[in-house]
């Protein structure tokens, strides 16, 4: 019995070693997707309370106190209320906006901090750099992937002239490459502003395979909406 069961096991082991790159791809791109949605139905949410707390106006007046203070807690001896929130609906990551490069195809949350675990699930800007839309230099980190089109592993594509807009929905920031280079990974200077333009920096590994050099794209603010 288990002569014959051994071989169906290797057999099986074999297959899920082979389709597990394929089924994590899958999942991750599911994650990126799903957290977009969420992003969006956040700010909807967002947009919503907002207009039911500060509702249109006909006159002048302005708002009484008593219409935006807190309401008063309740008493002690009423029992708990069960709470109608949501869960949290970006599952405890922070998300800055959304990076959009059309040439590419590119459309993808970015997470605040670009730790390990962050940036197994999409693109994340690296801390201590500059703010989306910000005098400085916005620097967001990216794996690349051997699944084509996935996270940066087109990002060798984008050239000179090309636009990259990050949408952190408030606001709408294109920014035109000014120039794309390779550099080691020890080369840090890539990450600092030159104090006066408002820029934007894109960072993978480069090759894909055995990576020895950093591939950075490097674009200058051109128009806030």
């Amino acid at each position: 019995m288990i002569k014959r069961t051994l071989p169906i096991l290797c057999i099986l082991l074999g297959i899920a070693i082979f389709l597990y790159p394929a089924v994590m791809d899958r999942y991750e791109i599911y994650r990126q997707q799903q957290m977009m949605d969420q992003w969006t139905e956040a700010l909807k949410r967002i947009d919503q309370a907002t207009e039911t707390a500060v509702p249109k106006q006909n006159t002048l007046n302005p708002v009484p106190v008593s219409a935006v203070v807190a309401p008063d807690p309740a008493p002690a001896d009423s029992p708990p209320q069960p709470s109608n929130a949501d869960p949290d609906p970006l599952e405890g990551k922070p998300i800055e906006g959304i990076l959009i490069i059309d040439k590419i195809k590119l459309k993808l949350p970015i997470i605040t901090d670009a730790t390990v675990n962050n940036l197994k699930l999409s693109v994340a800007s690296i801390a201590g750099t500059a703010k989306a839309g910000a005098v400085g230099n916005y620097a967001i980190a990216g794996h690349r992937n051997f699944t084509y089109g996935k996270n940066f592993n087109r990002l060798d594509e984008v050239d000179k002239g090309d636009i990259i807009e990050v949408d952190t929905g408030k606001q709408q920031y294109r920014y035109q490459v000014q120039e794309k280079q390779y550099v080691l990974p020890e080369d840090v200077w890539v990450l600092k502003g030159n104090g006066k333009d408002k820029e934007i920096t894109l960072i993978t590994c480069h090759p894909m395979e055995n990576p020895t050099h950093r591939l950075i794209v490097k674009g200058k603010l051109i128009e806030k909406q």
